[in-house]
């Protein structure tokens, strides 16, 4: 997992959003971009299994252990995330990622996340994630906050 939007299929869509964000007043840092098969089976197995599995499967995806409290809350929805890379075979178009997770700031300070989905940093009466997520579909993105199940703080390539 990384934060690295150069393993992103369009880094010149990342940097829209982050860019369109910051116009308005809303900072935003990437949290997440790509993640291997190991990775996504860890956290998915997250909220679903018991605590020593998911410890295992984590050490083994080269993930820190979680606490108990932690491993109540599911993290992922699906082992067919558009995070997943491989690029342990030869096809070259599936070795970057298609999805992006962010997180709105305190301010512009990347070291100050607030996860709180109604949150309203920059004070003008619409949650900033719900704001950003409509930048995100104005640039072609699909947000997660439409989804079923709805996922705030995930775009991806639609």
């Amino acid at each position: 997992m990384s934060r690295d939007i150069s393993k992103f299929e369009k880094p010149e869509m990342a940097e829209a959003f982050v860019t369109e964000c910051n116009r308005i007043g809303i900072g935003v840092i990437f949290t997440d971009i790509d993640r291997t098969y190991v990775e996504q089976t860890a956290l998915f197995a997250q909220g679903r299994e018991p605590l020593e599995f998911v410890n295992g499967l984590r050490k083994k995806a080269g993930l820190g252990q979680i606490t108990l409290k932690e491993n109540m809350r599911k993290v992922t929805w699906t082992m067919n995330s558009k995070h997943i890379v491989n690029l342990d075979d030869e096809r070259l178009d599936n070795n970057k990622s298609r999805a992006l997770d962010f997180a709105v700031l305190k301010g512009f300070n990347p070291n100050e996340i607030t996860w709180d989905v109604k949150a309203d940093v920059q004070g003008d009466g619409i949650p900033d994630y719900r704001q950003a997520g409509e930048i995100a579909e104005s640039l072609g993105f699909k947000w997660g906050g439409r989804f079923k199940n709805p996922d705030w703080p995930h775009i991806e390539l639609a």
